[in-house]
């Protein structure tokens, strides 16, 4: 869940939970308010009646009625209660209510049973009347529960009415002000998202809010950081491919100039020795052709080592003539079990240092995996170049490896693949074809003559 959805929520719970206690809070004061005036009520008619006694007893006047209840209706007492004066003698029993107009029920059942079982709206107030150390009587002041009952209804519902426009009013104000705010980082995630699949180049735009201003700040500081390190790392392993084919260079040249010479040199002493063993000592001759078996092998390692370390046909004959001559030698190995076909497209000679050399590698190793794992019948090999642009490299095949397999059983050659291919600045992607097969498509910009 986002965190603009949390707030929400959030803010609908503190809503809600404010709503509860605003409406049992009006309940609670509608409750306090019928009781204090209900006591009100009660204390007035006790101190009336008190001055009743008084006057008459202090003027021996006894021809009034006592409880006069005359002076009751000047009272403006609780709507719709009853006032009763309880007295042991019948004569002096009174009772008055106050007028009031019979209220239709509105309200649901489930709040008049919640009324009546949490409040009090039959609360009675009881006052004792006594005077000269005699109990007169009682005065009861009753609350007629469904005026109370109807009078908390409308309270509650006036005050959820206005709270909830307020709190929706609120809401979404804040829903508005939280989705304002919020925009900058969907932003941040998507320039992290482009940051994340290489465009290390994205730049987060400036903020106006401080916190959200700092933290582009920080991952634009973070991506330059990491796209200069980006460019070394592969200015470095660049660098570090030139230095290996220059160690191949050398070791090539150097096996070649002595190792192959003496080898050479050996081979010219055996065919010597062999044409004087002929007529001179027959015996030793099978021993003399050993010696020259053993030579000439040794040779054809020494011709293959050459060419794993340092192809010379791509030095001395070009690209384009260095790839034609290793399809062929694969199409004879494979003796028509796999047919290797090339295309070409566009000049090859023009293509500057390392490309050529780390092409040829490319292809060899793609050559070499396809021919161990994949028991194709047909593969092809489509290279692409476009002048001052890129070179589209194209290997692909209808053998029975996936990606994963391909991923998992040849790492290591697929590793020093995307380590080249990383250091000349481009991209590869490996795709499985329908019905079956592999492709493998490689992108490299062309390097420019610094």
């Amino acid at each position: 869940m986002n965190l603009q959805k949390q707030l929400l929520l959030r803010i609908i719970f503190i809503a809600v939970f404010c709503l509860t206690a605003s409406a049992f809070y009006v309940l609670y004061q509608t409750d306090k308010q019928a009781i204090y005036e209900a006591n009100l009520t009660a204390n007035t008619i006790e101190k009336q009646l008190r001055l009743q006694l008084l006057k008459m007893f202090s003027r021996y006047d006894f021809s009034s009625t006592f409880p006069n209840t005359d002076l009751w209706s000047d009272l403006n007492g609780v709507s719709g209660s009853c006032i009763q004066f309880i007295s042991s003698t019948q004569s002096r029993q009174r009772r008055f209510c106050n007028i009031a107009e019979q209220t239709k029920q509105t309200w649901p059942p489930w709040f008049n049973s919640l009324y009546q079982h949490v409040f009090s709206p039959d609360y009675s107030a009881r006052r004792n009347v006594a005077f000269n150390a005699l109990d007169y009587g009682s005065i009861v002041v009753t609350l007629n529960t469904n005026l109370e009952t109807a009078r908390a209804w409308n309270n509650l519902r006036a005050i959820i009415g206005v709270l909830t426009i307020s709190i929706f009013a609120v809401a979404l104000l804040v829903f508005v002000t939280i989705n304002r705010m919020l925009k900058p980082a969907h932003n941040i995630v998507s320039g992290l998202e482009k940051m994340r699949d290489g465009h290390l180049d994205t730049r987060l735009s400036d903020f106006d809010v401080t916190e959200w201003k700092r933290t582009a700040e920080a991952i634009n500081q973070l991506a330059a950081s990491q796209e200069q390190m980006m460019v070394d790392n592969k200015r470095l392993a660049l660098k570090l491919i030139n230095v290996q084919e220059e160690e191949h260079r050398y070791i090539a040249r150097e096996l070649h100039d002595e190792f192959g010479q003496c080898l050479a040199g050996i081979n010219a002493v055996v065919s010597s020795v062999h044409q004087t063993a002929r007529t001179q000592c027959p015996e030793i001759v099978p021993e003399i052709k050993n010696i020259s078996h053993i030579t000439q092998h040794m040779m054809d390692l020494l011709r293959s080592m050459l060419t794993r370390l340092r192809p010379a046909e791509v030095d001395d004959f070009g690209l384009q003539s260095s790839l034609q001559k290793l399809i062929s030698s694969w199409n004879n190995r494979a003796k028509n079990s796999t047919h290797y076909q090339l295309e070409l497209i566009g000049a090859c000679e023009h293509l500057n240092e390392p490309l050529p050399v780390n092409i040829y590698r490319i292809v060899q190793e793609c050559l070499t995996n396809i021919a161990k794992h994949a028991n194709a019948s047909q593969a092809t090999i489509e290279l692409t170049i476009i002048a001052h642009q890129q070179v589209i490299l194209t290997i692909s095949d209808d053998g029975v490896a996936d990606t994963e397999s391909f991923d998992n059983i040849i790492g290591v050659g697929l590793l020093g693949i995307r380590e080249r291919v990383a250091a000349l600045g481009g991209s590869i992607t490996i795709t499985t074809r329908q019905p079956s097969g592999l492709t493998i498509a490689i992108n490299l910009p062309l390097l420019s003559d610094k």
